[in-house]
């Protein structure tokens, strides 16, 4: 039998994605947003399917627009009532306990052994967070999202799931609240999670977990100490096969005296991987413009040919003019901007990530499309790649030429100092 999981703050579902590939069985998602509930759902709907091996031709049909969503679930009852038990549009924090918990017992029916996971709403703790709610928001000490881990800690104490993890943002390690450090706080309600809720609500009271980072330690004996610098609870994505440099702050908590122990993850002695050799073989695709914009994807850069600040550049940055120029007139003209669905044939894959990304039964990928931009973003973008190509660094906001520059009213504060310099980093 699968080991049970439980996911608090799910989000679309990204933690419930990976634990359920990797042979685990989501029994219930938590999530107040409805938009991301949609998503879970379908997601839930989706591996059911797949597993159930049962007229698969439906899902193409589905993403050909040649059924609807709700036709596509009323095609599949009895998979689609398991997937909507599965997934909940619920705020915790304003549900009341009771109801709460009364759905994780029956998700996890006799099960005593389950896994908790999931990560509160990040924004209180991400530095760019910090930056825009504290020059606006003098009450951004009061933020409830500081606090919903308590949500989180309330159901680790009442429910005393044999592993839990807990996710978020690194901001979360320097983020502290009436000078106390969050990070540091959280570490030690974790350990001991019945001890700071209130007492009416304590279930076990000789309930404690050891923490652990998931990434193996670079201090030679730190294991044994059992005592890990906040820093090491940091996972950078791009170190361990994953083409984005995304990181984030992970913490294992092991019950004690479950039997159970913990096995860290090192980096990959591969070189990294970028996003090229993990989709580089896919059809190439162009950002569509928005409906305020005028013309199409490439007159909207040749405008950048009638600038002033190109003039200009010509005499401050000779390599950068150059490059600009070279790639003006480079410029291909792509008509399609991606398609919902492509074929799988013809593609042949360099093999990074294929497994993931390519192994359902399906003949086909999704979602291979762009976004749309306005004309004044895409010269943005346009100047921050060739910007990089010459000085192999992302250009900040006083890079751009003042031309370029968003109208937004947060650009610079009163004294005239740029705020949130990076705001176009190319990723």
């Amino acid at each position: 039998m699968s080991i049970p999981v439980i996911d608090l703050f799910a989000g679309p579902g990204g933690l419930s994605e990976g634990f359920s590939q990797n042979g685990f069985n989501v029994r219930l998602s938590i999530e107040c947003n409805r938009y991301a509930h949609q998503t879970l759902l379908f997601r839930s709907f989706y591996r059911k399917l797949i597993k159930s091996n049962d007229n698969l031709s439906v899902l193409h049909k589905y993403f050909k627009n040649q059924f609807s969503e709700k036709e596509l679930y009323s095609t599949h009852e009895a998979i689609y009532n398991e997937a909507d038990n599965e997934v909940w549009c619920a705020e915790l924090g304003k549900v009341p306990d009771i109801v709460v918990d009364k759905r994780i017992r029956k998700a996890l029916g006799k099960e005593k052994n389950g896994v908790l996971e999931g990560g509160p709403p990040c924004q209180a703790y991400s530095l760019a967070g910090r930056s825009r709610m504290k020059g606006t928001h003098p009450e951004f000490e009061d933020d409830h999202r500081h606090f919903l881990y308590k949500q989180y800690l309330r159901i680790v104490g009442k429910h005393a799931p044999a592993i839990f993890v807990m996710e978020n943002v690194k901001g979360i390690l320097s983020a502290s609240v009436k000078k106390v450090g969050i990070f540091q706080q959280i570490l030690k309600d974790l350990e001991n999670p019945n001890k700071s809720l209130d007492p009416s609500i304590r279930a076990n009271r000789k309930l404690r977990y050891t923490l652990h980072p998931i990434v193996m330690p670079e201090v030679e004996g730190q294991l044994e100490l059992e005592c890990y610098p906040p820093s090491d609870f940091i996972v950078n994505s791009e170190k361990f096969g994953i083409p984005q440099k995304r990181h984030r702050v992970f913490i294992v908590g092991i019950r004690e005296g479950s039997g159970i122990t913990m096995s860290h993850l090192t980096p990959s002695k591969e070189e990294q991987l970028t996003v090229w050799k993990a989709i580089g073989d896919l059809p190439g695709l162009r950002s569509g413009l928005t409906r305020k914009s005028l013309g199409d994807w490439n007159e909207s850069i040749q405008q950048i040919t009638n600038s002033e600040w190109l003039n200009k550049l010509r005499e401050t940055d000779f390599e950068l003019f150059r490059e600009l120029t070279k790639q003006l007139k480079s410029l291909r003209k792509i008509q399609k901007n991606g398609e919902s669905i492509v074929s799988r044939s013809g593609n042949k894959h360099p093999g990074a990530l294929e497994k993931w990304y390519r192994g359902s039964d399906l003949p086909f990928l999704f979602n291979h499309v762009c976004r749309d931009h306005m004309d004044r973003d895409l010269q943005r973008y346009f100047y921050a790649a060739c910007h990089s190509l010459v000085h192999n660094r992302s250009p900040k906001i006083r890079d751009f030429p003042k031309e370029l520059w968003p109208k937004h009213k947060n650009v610079q504060n009163s004294k005239g100092k740029v705020i949130f310099d990076d705001r176009f980093r190319v990723q």
